[in-house]
């Protein structure tokens, strides 16, 4: 008797530990259940957008057809196309438009790129280009922007076209970048207002010189010209007004000193056979004629 209810005893608690798991399965059941559908969704879902998305890059659909460009007068429509990797057939979501605008931008001539995709199958590129407003010796001959920034080597030949400054030399450029560009804008300034004086026919600018100090110098054919540092327009006028005198006089100068106060110039009269030398004072106005001393 004692060894059937000890059986009995020990058979009930076996089925009762069967019955606690089951409940705590349950319970996680309960708990995970949400997590494990949304990972499964979730799931879906990026398999879906994946197979979705490598069926676009796969899809003809979306090859590049069209490519809109403005074409410059260094980078034609073939060189652009070349140059932002649009050479051989392209799916649009593969295209990288903002390494196509460094691509361009690497080029010398591009001052400024923009790269644009238009859905489904096309690609429109607006390029603006430098424009040379200047050729600068430094030891070698750079054409420059009018930010004063070199762009490519120049040709002798471009010189009859363009202002030269000279007076620089390329490690001017390696130690101070922005200044050596600022004294090479001032100086195509002072070009561009040469050349727009009643002298330009008659006197063609040779090349803007660039002293130490900030002087700046012309060369007018033969004739040096010290304009100094600043009121260069005042001294163009003053300048036409000692050229008209030496003409009157039949004779030229060798060079030409402009005092900072525009008061005085120091000229070296220079005959087509021989040179001689002189000064001209320059009285301010109500003191009389400018005249030859």
């Amino acid at each position: 008797m004692k060894a059937n209810r000890f059986t009995g005893r020990r058979g009930a608690g076996a089925d009762r530990a069967p019955g606690r798991l089951a409940l705590a399965l349950r319970f996680l059941g309960r708990q995970l259940g949400p997590v494990v559908k949304l990972g499964l969704i979730a799931a879906f879902l990026g398999l879906a957008a994946w197979t979705a998305y490598t069926a676009v890059l796969r899809s003809p659909y979306f090859r590049v057809r069209v490519v809109e460009a403005n074409e410059t007068a260094h980078l034609d429509r073939r060189a652009i196309i070349e140059r932002i990797g649009l050479g051989q057939p392209t799916n649009l979501f593969r295209f990288d438009a903002k390494a196509a605008e460094d691509a361009l931008l690497a080029h010398p001539w591009v001052a400024r790129a923009e790269v644009r995709t238009v859905l489904p199958d096309r690609v429109e590129v607006v390029i603006e280009e430098r424009a040379a407003a200047g050729v600068v010796a430094l030891e070698t001959l750079f054409l420059v922007d009018d930010t004063g920034r070199p762009i490519v080597p120049a040709l002798p030949t471009d010189v009859a076209d363009l202002p030269l400054v000279t007076g620089l030399n390329r490690q001017d450029y390696e130690v101070d970048a922005e200044g050596t560009r600022a004294r090479i804008r001032d100086a195509l300034s002072l070009a561009r207002q040469y050349r727009n004086s009643p002298l330009a026919t008659l006197r063609p600018l040779s090349d803007v010189h660039l002293a130490p100090i900030g002087r700046m110098e012309l060369m007018l054919g033969r004739t040096r010209v010290v304009l100094g540092r600043d009121r260069h327009r005042q001294k163009l006028d003053l300048l036409n007004q000692i050229f008209a005198q030496l003409a009157e006089r039949g004779v030229d100068a060798a060079y030409i000193l402009l005092s900072e106060d525009l008061e005085r110039a120091v000229v070296k009269e220079q005959p087509i056979d021989q040179g001689i030398g002189g000064s001209l004072s320059l009285r301010p106005e109500g003191g009389g004629n400018h005249g030859v001393q």
